[in-house]
């Protein structure tokens, strides 16, 4: 550990939540009579029940906030959502990761029907502290969507911020901390809303952009949590960029590449990273690698427009250190120490912080 260089660790006490999307049994996004509940909604409760070991409540299909049980509810795009109570800290992720592990090892189906989401408590903070998540969000926004394979990338209901049209204009160099809050608070369907913060007075941010593989594999779930949570506390203390300068990535709501985005994560070796945030570092690269090459013909994820994040990506593979990569890629410039998403390294107490 270099004695000059920044320590950070994963000792996130801000709570959180999570949406986890699964099929119902017979595949169909609704009942198939009106007023039922999805097929296996129960079997799936007791699922969540054994691994949990706390209450779960079943309903019909409503907003739900504040949870202090696990809720399962009918959802219209994919057929089954479980909800998770507000949860903290390590013993949170792990209650998280237990059930997750269980639905996963119970051959529960999803597809590209489903997605997890992250709702991020930001009771605590102001308009200008949401501001800076939201535009840093906006500028690292490519990155992260780089990090999710195409499923993602051309959906719906997880609309890249900065391609929207509330950046097609900004008539100063930021958004007014209060119009901005509002403005995403319009749809829920952006990558970052703040949906249920400005309409139904829950003060979380939500993050959409995983993918189905989040539902049934703890090691997804696991470090794109502490993922998210981390680039919140790296906005908080980087605070508002500059202005916008022509030709500074870092001015404005100019978007960063994959070394920038590396460089303000604390990624980029110039932090002393404890051993659960190198974790999230190397998984993030991960999956970085595997879903950067799913490109289309035209717009922002083309291969004409991601063809310098992708050498971006296999220089940070290439000069990583020890990692813990999940495959075994047969590629020349993997040449680290790959180490697998086993039980240890998801629930190993080495990796608490």
């Amino acid at each position: 550990m270099d004695a000059g260089k920044e320590n950070l660790d994963c000792k996130y006490l801000r709570r959180f939540g999570a949406e986890i999307e699964v099929n119902a049994f017979d595949l169909r996004n609704r009942p198939a009579v009106n007023g039922n509940l999805p097929e296996g909604i129960h079997e799936i409760a007791n699922l969540v029940y054994k691994a949990s070991g706390k209450a779960v409540k079943i309903h019909k299909w409503a907003y739900d906030h504040n949870n202090m049980s696990w809720i399962i509810k009918p959802d219209s795009s994919c057929g089954i959502e479980i909800c998770t109570p507000v949860l903290k800290g390590w013993h949170g992720l792990m209650e998280t990761c237990r059930v997750i592990d269980v639905l996963g090892n119970s051959q529960i189906n999803v597809d590209d029907r489903c997605s997890f989401h992250v709702h991020v408590d930001v009771s605590d903070l102001n308009d200008n502290d949401l501001n800076s998540i939201v535009t840093w969000w906006v500028k690292c926004e490519p990155v992260f969507m780089d990090s999710v394979p195409s499923t993602r990338k051309r959906n719906q209901y997880c609309q890249l911020l900065g391609q929207s049209e509330i950046f097609q204009r900004v008539e100063d160099d930021f958004y007014s901390s209060e119009n901005l809050i509002r403005k995403l608070g319009v749809c829920k369907y952006y990558t970052i809303n703040t949906y249920h913060y400005y309409n139904n007075k829950r003060k979380t941010l939500e993050f959409r952009i995983m993918d189905s593989d989040c539902c049934i594999d703890a090691w997804d779930a696991k470090n794109y949590i502490r993922l998210m949570l981390h680039f919140v506390e790296r906005a908080l203390k980087t605070g508002m960029p500059n202005s916008y300068y022509p030709g500074d990535c870092w001015s404005g709501y100019c978007w960063l590449d994959p070394k920038e985005v590396f460089r303000f994560l604390g990624f980029d070796g110039s932090c002393n990273l404890s051993p659960g945030l190198e974790q999230v570092r190397s998984w993030f690269l991960e999956r970085l690698y595997l879903n950067c090459q799913q490109v289309f013909q035209n717009g922002v994820m083309s291969y004409a427009v991601r063809r310098v994040a992708q050498q971006q990506i296999s220089d940070l593979i290439n000069n990583a250190p020890i990692t813990c990569f999940k495959n075994n890629y047969s590629l020349d410039f993997v040449t680290n120490e790959l180490i697998d998403d086993s039980e240890q390294s998801i629930f190993g107490e080495e990796y608490r912080i």
